[in-house]
């Protein structure tokens, strides 16, 4: 113990020493008193400079433990004392405390001194009479009342026993949500229909059964009802939701019925955007303008329907007046369905934007446009006219023409565009070509000039709106008759292709679909009931086989349990067919009252595109003697010029397909078309009219004069 603290007290010393080094000098508060006296020489060190002693050594030639350890002198350290220093120490200041809240102290608790002393073991204290504790005085207890027993009485009631409209409710529950035997539940949601106090019930489940076997319209019409006529708030919000979440299913009108429903449950209808997207085209074709930014506002761009949304939105800022902004909508929205060829929404993107551009006059941008539309759109044909309009109009004439030719070719023979004769025609005259003009409109007159004589017969035929309809389903028969009661296929089939008829028609084709599905429950209904006797005779022979065998209980009670089970199973699908009979016929009354009333929704709106194209060929066949005097005139005055001595020159003309683009291109036409030529090919006659003085030429090439008359593609 001694070396130990010896040793501390060298560090303690050496350390002081460094410390207090520096304040011996002159003018320091500390002075040395004593100076330091190293330890005796005897002291040995280690290498690290720590003072050791050695407990073993040698007397003679042997090792010998040291028995007494003798105190180990390690020196002494300096000392050191003060002296006077003065310090400019700052002014002491004083710190008021806040007054508190002083709160006194509860009084001691005095203890009997006697109950605080002890006594030493073995040691007993003697009581006296007068050291006897008093025990303080308790009242008695309040008797308690008196326990009158009642006599139990012998009186039977009556248990609550499940009806068997709940337990035929609780067997269509297990065949709907986990067995997905959903004819057999619809069966039985059926006879439950007829019970008031289930009826509201088995109406939303049938519904359900209903979606899950594809019979979509029986769905619509079941869910609505509920969702209008159901006492049960709880019911009723549930019908509405699964409205809502299966509105893909359900057409644009039906919004009309459900919207009021959605409101007067306050559903968040920002969770489906399927459902904005409906309700957005059910608000434009109304002019709800309003209503329906706020539903394409609350669609978010990671949900499948921002695309169509997008150019919705176009359409609506367009129909605001606002040509930019429906511009950038689509521009924006390019890059994300430019890859996607089929998709009817980049094509009708891209024939939109293309025509808002030839609205602004942006001819470049609307040619570039036009092209994007793919050939297997029902808008391609289309869209190559207008295109050929923006390149007349942006001064192209021989891209024009030479388009134009290209549908002429045998390629498209088939095909009703009496519109692509006209443009053509502009083009020759406009680069004054005129024998090639006046050759392309008598190729009009010869080709549409009797087919608008049998559309007019047609059109005057005695008959009300359904022979329209009639028309289109003589086609459909024979889809490869070249003509139906004297008219073109080609005509037909342009009549028949426009979405007025054809969102009409896919709903009148659902609704034949839905009858079929329909008689393929009550087939597989027929199926099922066989298989089912089957089974219940095999399960039968097995249970019959246990008890003979003598088996365990409590095999002959599983074998028991399933031969009822499957017989229950077989009974309620013997059964089902009754009841699915009975929906069927009154899903069926309803099926032909809407299709008939579709019918007459498609026949009218064949009428109103019949009586369209009837005019507008008219009026084609009608500008073919204004054409012709434009030509004959023209080439009066070319003969005129040529005869008082003036030259032809080629002029040169403007090419929209490598203006303003990389990626142009031409074509030369071989004598047959490809796919990617068309819209590229220019035609190889030159523009051929006089070099006369700048404000002449400035009058030949104003679009407005040259094309006086003629039919402007349709900006809308």
């Amino acid at each position: 113990m001694t070396n130990y603290k010896n040793a501390n007290v060298i560090v303690f010393s050496v350390i002081m020493s460094l410390l207090t080094s520096s304040y011996s000098h002159a003018g320091s508060p500390l002075v040395e008193k004593k100076p330091a006296r190293k330890p005796t020489s005897e002291l040995t060190y280690r290498q690290a400079g720590v003072p050791v002693f050695n407990f073993v050594k040698k007397v003679g030639n042997q090792a010998v433990k040291v028995k007494e350890i003798p105190v180990l002198d390690i020196g002494e350290e300096r000392q050191l004392t003060s002296q006077d220093y003065k310090a400019n120490l700052p002014p002491a200041k004083e710190y008021r405390l806040k007054a508190f809240n002083k709160i006194s102290s509860p009084e001691f608790v005095k203890i009997d001194p006697d109950l605080t002393k002890y006594f030493k073991a073995g040691e007993t204290k003697k009581f006296t009479v007068s050291d006897v504790v008093k025990l303080p005085v308790v009242a008695p207890l309040a008797p308690f009342p008196t326990y009158s027993p009642i006599e139990p009485t012998s009186e039977v009631q009556n248990l609550v026993e499940i009806k068997p409209e709940e337990y035929k409710m609780i067997q269509a529950l297990i065949f709907n949500d986990y067995h997905k035997k959903y004819d057999l539940a619809m069966s039985l949601f059926v006879e439950l229909m007829d019970i008031p106090q289930f009826k509201q019930q088995a109406t939303y489940h049938y519904a359900t059964t209903a979606l899950a076997q594809k019979l979509y319209s029986e769905f619509r019409h079941k869910m609505i009802k509920v969702a209008t006529e159901a006492t049960d708030q709880t019911l009723k919000k549930m019908a509405v939701e699964s409205l809502v979440q299966n509105i893909k299913l359900l057409e644009v009108s039906d919004i009309g019925k459900i919207d009021p429903l959605v409101t007067g449950q306050d559903i968040d209808t920002a969770l489906f955007p399927a459902y904005l997207l409906k309700k957005a085209k059910y608000d434009l074709d109304r002019g709800n303008l309003g209503e329906v930014e706020e539903s394409l506002s609350l669609i978010q761009t990671t949900a499948p329907e921002y695309k169509e949304g997008v150019l919705l939105k176009a359409v609506f800022n367009y129909r605001q007046g606002q040509v930019d902004v429906a511009i950038q909508d689509l521009e924006m929205l390019w890059p994300l369905i430019e890859t996607q060829k089929k998709d009817p929404v980049r094509n009708l993107a891209a024939l939109t934007l293309a025509r808002l551009y030839f609205q602004k006059s942006n001819y470049a941008d609307a040619y570039k446009n036009y092209l994007r539309v793919d050939k297997s759109s029902g808008q391609w044909l289309q869209s190559m006219v207008e295109q050929a309009w923006t390149q007349v109009l942006s001064g192209d004439n021989i891209g024009a023409a030479g388009n134009m030719f290209a549908l002429h070719t045998n390629y498209f023979q088939k095909a009703y565009a009496p519109e692509t004769y006209i443009v053509r025609t502009v083009g020759y005259l406009n680069l004054c070509q005129y024998g090639d003009g006046v050759s392309v409109l008598g190729d009009l007159k010869k080709k549409y000039t009797s087919i608008y004589s049998n559309i007019k017969s047609f059109q005057t035929k005695p008959g009300d709106d359904m022979k329209y309809y009639d028309l289109i389903k003589t086609w459909m028969k024979n889809v490869n008759a070249n003509e139906i009661e004297g008219l073109p296929r080609s005509f037909v089939v342009e009549l028949a292709r426009h979405p007025n008829y054809t969102s009409v028609q896919k709903q009148i084709n659902n609704y034949e679909d839905e009858n079929s599905r329909f008689n393929k429950i009550t087939v597989d209904l027929i199926r099922n009931e066989r298989t089912a006797r089957l089974e219940m005779l095999k399960a039968k022979n097995a249970y019959t086989a246990a008890k003979n065998q003598n088996k365990s209980a409590s095999e002959i009670q599983a074998a028991e349990k399933k031969y009822l089970a499957i017989g229950t199973e077989h009974a309620i699908t013997a059964k089902a067919r009754e009841g699915i009979k009975k929906m069927r016929e009154a899903a069926v009354i309803r099926l032909v009252s809407e299709k008939k009333d579709l019918v007459t929704k498609a026949s009218s709106n064949l009428k109103a595109r019949y009586a369209q194209f009837s005019s507008v060929l008219e009026g084609l066949i009608d500008q073919n003697e204004v054409l012709s005097y434009e030509i004959y005139s023209g080439a009066g005055e070319h003969i005129r010029y040529q005869m008082a001595g003036g030259e032809a020159q080629e002029k040169e003309t403007r090419n929209l397909a490598t203006e303003k683009s990389k990626d142009g291109y031409e074509w030369k036409f071989k004598e047959e078309v490809w796919d990617d030529e068309i819209g590229h090919f220019r035609s190889s006659l030159k523009n051929v009219c006089p070099k006369e003085d700048e404000t002449a030429e400035q009058s030949d090439s104003n679009p407005e004069r040259q094309t006086a008359g003629i039919a402007k593609p349709d900006s809308n």
